[in-house]
């Protein structure tokens, strides 16, 4: 019993001194024909994933990241497989990194985390992967029956920089960064997963699902804010209904509301007062707006027709647009 006992202590140890050698070993990587895989250490990544550069061009190289080991070819519906011309290229060894270079970029892959950054030729970084974070990674999910991931991808830029392109969208927006804008396809909406950079690079989402792309926190109904009437009465603000948009002083109803959401077709039906006639009329909503947040605030508007936004009595918006589709 004691012989079995000394026996099983030594294979603890061996066991401990094996796990602590591969905690050792630098996370491996497999040279390709046109790049790198690497594979990332499961201690920064919870499990090892597989990384891929690929150089497509002297201008451009291609990401691909799994959720494990394997990555299973797939058929893009984006990028024509045409034949690629010949490309010289060079991998650099670093401490912890491995750089993937062209003539005219290159790509700087850290070996534990996976992180991807940008250089051009001088070897000024244009764009670099966020560091990984719960936020910033691969969710299991499971999507009609199927398991699948639910993926968030961000990056790090100047603070100069500006992002133009995405499609085709109606918010009248021309610069997205710092803005909100979803890919689906849908009348008058075409979503094209590219954007190009004021500071010469470009970014091409090769994923066809449902994409939130810019700042993709959670947009907030009016009623998270501090709401006031007109007679300063808390938690709703003041609705004036008018037949006749052009005597806007003549009011059918007035009510207070707390939350302005009719973005269905239907919703207006349910919700707007019986006495009002919205092909002739306009509604008004009136009060004060408080945060309990410091900092900018953005609001967005869905909206079919004219709106017009005060604030502090100045006219800050004033749009009409056709509505194709409800809201």
């Amino acid at each position: 019993m004691l012989y079995m006992n000394k026996k099983l202590l030594l294979l603890t140890i061996l066991c401990i001194l094996s796990f602590a050698g591969l905690l050792a070993q630098s996370p491996s990587y497999i040279k390709t024909d046109n790049g790198i895989i690497v594979f990332t250490d499961a201690a920064f990544t919870g499990t090892s994933h597989a990384v891929k550069l690929e150089v497509v061009s002297d201008d451009i190289i291609r990401v691909t990241e799994t959720p494990g080991k394997e990555i299973t070819p797939t058929e893009s519906l984006i990028i024509v497989n045409a034949k690629r011309p010949q490309v010289s290229w060079d991998i650099v060894q670093g401490k912890e990194s491995l750089a993937l270079k062209t003539k005219n970029v290159s790509a700087i892959i850290d070996q534990k985390t996976g992180q991807v950054a940008f250089q051009d030729q001088n070897g000024t970084r244009v764009l670099s992967e966020e560091p990984a974070t719960e936020e910033n990674s691969f969710k299991p999910k499971v999507f009609d029956g199927s398991r699948l991931y639910r993926i968030t991808q961000q990056f790090q830029t100047r603070p100069d920089d500006a992002w133009y392109g995405l499609g085709q969208h109606q918010e009248g927006v021309m610069n997205y960064r710092g803005q909100q804008v979803t890919f689906f396809q849908n009348n008058t909406e075409v979503a094209i997963p590219f954007m190009i950079s004021k500071n010469n690079y470009g970014i091409l989402w090769d994923n066809y699902s449902l994409t939130t792309a810019g700042d993709i926190r959670p947009l907030h109904p009016l009623n998270s804010l501090r709401l006031f009437s007109t007679k300063g009465e808390q938690g709703w603000l003041t609705a004036s209904y008018a037949n006749d948009k052009n005597k806007p002083q003549e009011i059918v109803t007035q009510r207070a509301e707390s939350s302005i959401n009719m973005e269905f077709l239907g919703d207006s039906k349910i919700q707007l007062p019986k006495e009002f006639i919205p092909a002739t009329g306009m509604v008004t909503w009136e009060g004060d707006i408080a945060s309990d947040l410091n900092g900018l605030h953005q609001f967005h508007f869905t909206f079919g027709g004219k709106l017009q936004v005060w604030i502090a009595g100045k006219l800050v918006l004033d749009r009409w647009r056709k509505a194709w589709n409800p809201a």
